[in-house]
């Protein structure tokens, strides 16, 4: 039966900040991704620096190593996953970045000595069996934007390892502020050579994006902290139905029957991993 935590209601809950931060960037597309992401970095990095002062911790971490992948897997998966939200249908980029549990799980056999059971590895097998189902036929998703969005998963699930890794040893606030930190001089830079300035109440929703991905950040870094991967990560995909709501209702996305069964199997894989068994407690008696 599904075992409900605090860390799954973080997780849920980030979903949710999330799904805010993706009908942002779409409505901003005219706006080139890296500019969208130094607009992100900016608002975090004050965020991050204030919350950070008021806690008392160290500015820079301990464990600089994994604090370092954590920030620059972070900046290349946030920039491809832009710019698929940006160019595809919004319920189809948000289902292909949602594997990024996948690669999360398989790089925490390695990295973290996770164990996953066979099933599980089952039920992510259907879910990648829905990705290519969601490319299908559309036309409005090209090989190279299905590939970009792969490739922006398999590097978000790096991070999410990286978070773990950092679980113990940093304040949640110092994890998130590594993003900002090294985003700035690269979105900085190519903001400088390609500005694009929004356009009249864009200017809100730059706000609304930075406010959201701080709070989606915190509350992800929070429920990885709390508990395994496999365990929260799976709870990204109730995104895929936010974005299917909020595609159809604001963009008048569709999909035909095939794209459809691959963000069903895509979701379906995922609740699958949810329904965890509780552990049976075995009492010996001792013969006398």
């Amino acid at each position: 039966m599904l075992q409900w935590s605090k860390g799954k209601s973080y997780m849920l809950a980030s979903a949710c900040f999330y799904a805010v931060l993706n009908v942002c960037v779409k409505q901003l597309s005219y706006i080139p991704a890296m500019e969208l992401i130094f607009f992100r970095a900016a608002i975090s990095f004050v965020l991050c620096a204030w919350g950070i002062q008021r806690a008392g911790v160290y500015f820079f971490g301990k464990n600089h190593k994994w604090l370092l992948i954590r920030g620059s897997t972070g900046i290349v998966a946030l920039w491809l996953y832009f710019n698929t939200i940006q160019k595809m249908p919004l319920a189809s980029a948000v289902a292909i970045q949602y594997t990024s549990p996948i690669f999360a799980a398989v790089f925490a056999v390695f990295i973290l000595g996770e164990k996953m059971s066979y099933w599980k590895w089952l039920f992510f097998l259907l879910s990648m069996a829905g990705v290519f189902l969601i490319k299908g036929f559309d036309t409005r998703v090209s090989y190279e934007l299905l590939f970009s969005g792969i490739f922006a998963a398999s590097l978000s699930g790096l991070a999410y390892n990286a978070v773990r890794k950092l679980n113990v040893s940093e304040h949640p606030l110092v994890i998130i502020l590594y993003f900002p930190m090294m985003a700035l001089p690269i979105a900085g830079t190519y903001s400088y050579f390609n500005w694009i300035d929004p356009q009249g109440l864009d200017w809100i929703l730059v706000l609304l994006m930075g406010l959201a991905t701080q709070a989606g950040q915190y509350c992800m870094t929070r429920a990885i902290q709390l508990e395994k991967l496999e365990s929260v990560t799976f709870l990204n995909y109730a995104g895929i139905l936010f974005a299917l709501v909020l595609g159809f209702l604001i963009y008048g996305e569709g999909f035909d029957w095939i794209s459809g069964t691959g963000i069903a199997m895509v979701g379906g894989g995922i609740l699958l991993n949810l329904i965890e068994k509780k552990p049976v407690i075995r009492v010996e008696t001792r013969k006398s």
